[in-house]
């Protein structure tokens, strides 16, 4: 992992990224509350009785900056919220959503604006340093910390083997697909590309719509070019990395980057009329409706699509590979949950006392089945009968982790966007290739 980080994290894009999974949201600040941290596992009833009634003192209001954008996802924190609130009724959690979140915290952690409890996310070299910088409290050492996923823990440590991120919530890129629809068709699931294209090409000969997707926003094209370039070129996201740190490669170099772009492209033939039209939220109501049968999205999609239709029979498979074992899943940790370095102990004390709230088991399960994406947290369920490809690869070990391989000079997203505009592989790998090598000029 330290070998993997020193190798592969390269200058990478803002130190608080909101992720390649951040969708698209309003502006709000939730008044919610906060509850105390238990002692170790297994404390009684009688234990937390005795610390709730320890904590109440002067009331003191904490900011969570939230950077989970989807509305489930904010419901599920101010459902939270509520909860937390009457243990604790001296502590307000005051949500705070904001667009374009990553940027914004970048901003306040340079002006030295952090708020108590932030999403963090440790998938770069310069959320560590921001950590060291004294950004990020040290929660190696909280009990809470034994509830995360051993291997996602794992994940979130820094070289020395410190925890700055509480692990909350993992992701994925996938085929959400309604299975009435599939079971009414007598349609099996897709293992290889040339399947899936099939399986799209049965269903518009049938009258139906195959995918609804919104490729407007460049971050939605860039969720699925992530996820289709973890299936179709398995090691792109190394290859990227190689070319970001010598100025002699570029991406058109590797014929697989070809091969990927020429894939990817397809799908298109499928897509609404309206793809770079429509808002992501209503592709995502359209789809929830019966309007299409599958929507490549990721994980945190499943509460947004059940909100919009509850009797909605939904399953999500891996986006196949070339071959049956050739493809990887794009996953890895989501939502991680910081506390300001910066901020005062009865701040801190507070923020804690949130964390571990979130953390139990019985309430990580409640945010999950409200927010839609798989917890961290160990021993909560995920999804139903239908989300079992996608669980089964992920713990078959066939991921491609959800990080940035290199920073924001070094990103094909926007030529990808292009690309499937106008379907040209030849103007879309000279984008890249222009992209890298003004890149390494200006750096």
């Amino acid at each position: 992992l330290q070998m993997k980080r020193k190798l592969l994290a390269v200058l990478l894009t803002c130190c608080m990224t909101a992720g390649m999974l951040a969708g698209c949201g309003g502006n709000s600040k939730e008044p919610g509350s906060a509850q105390p941290e238990q002692e170790a596992a297994g404390a009684s009833a009688q234990a937390g009785t005795e610390a709730a009634a320890e904590s109440t003192g002067e009331n003191i209001t904490i900011e969570f900056f939230n950077q989970k954008q989807e509305e489930a996802a904010q419901q599920a924190y101010r459902n939270a919220a509520e909860e937390f609130h009457k243990e604790y009724p001296n502590i307000t959690v005051e949500i705070n959503t904001v667009p374009d979140s990553d940027k914004v915290l970048t901003a306040r952690m340079a002006a030295g604006d952090v708020p108590v409890v932030f999403h963090g996310k440790p998938t770069s070299q310069a959320f560590f340093e921001s950590a060291e910088a004294g950004y990020c409290m040290d929660l190696t050492d909280q009990p809470f910390i034994k509830k995360a996923i051993p291997s996602l823990l794992e994940a979130v440590k820094s070289e020395d083997g410190k925890v700055y991120a509480m692990p909350y919530s993992q992701n994925f890129m996938g085929v959400f697909y309604n299975m009435d629809i599939f079971e009414e068709q007598n349609l099996d699931i897709p293992e290889t590309w040339d399947e899936f294209m099939e399986l799209c090409r049965k269903l518009k000969d049938a009258g139906i719509q195959p995918l609804e997707e919104s490729y407007k926003d460049t971050g939605m094209a860039g969720h699925y070019r992530g996820g289709a370039m973890a299936a179709l070129f398995p090691d792109g996201a190394l290859w990227l990395a190689e070319c970001a740190q010598d100025p002699e490669k570029k991406p058109s170099d590797n014929p697989d980057y070809r091969t990927f772009a020429e894939k990817a492209i397809q799908i298109m033939d499928y897509c609404n009329e309206d793809v770079f039209g429509i808002p992501q939220t209503q592709a995502m109501e359209n789809f929830a409706n019966g309007k299409a049968a599958m929507m490549i999205y990721g994980s945190y999609g499943r509460g947004t699509f059940l909100v919009a239709n509850p009797d909605l029979n939904l399953g999500v498979f891996p986006i196949p590979g070339l071959t049956k074992d050739s493809g990887l899943v794009y996953a890895g940790v989501d939502a991680c949950f910081c506390v300001s370095g910066k901020a005062t102990p009865e701040e801190q004390d507070a923020g804690l006392k949130w964390i571990e709230f979130l953390s139990r088991p019985e309430n990580a399960q409640k945010w999950s089945d409200t927010e839609g994406a798989p917890s961290a947290i160990d021993g909560v369920q995920y999804g139903s009968e239908g989300s079992l490809p996608m669980l089964n690869r992920i713990k078959e070990g066939k991921v491609r982790e959800w990080k940035a391989y290199y920073d924001s000079r070094f990103s094909d997203t926007e030529a990808f966007q292009g690309l499937l505009m106008d379907r040209d592989v030849d103007k879309f790998l000279k984008n890249a290739d222009e992209v890298w090598a003004n890149a390494h000029v200006s750096g």
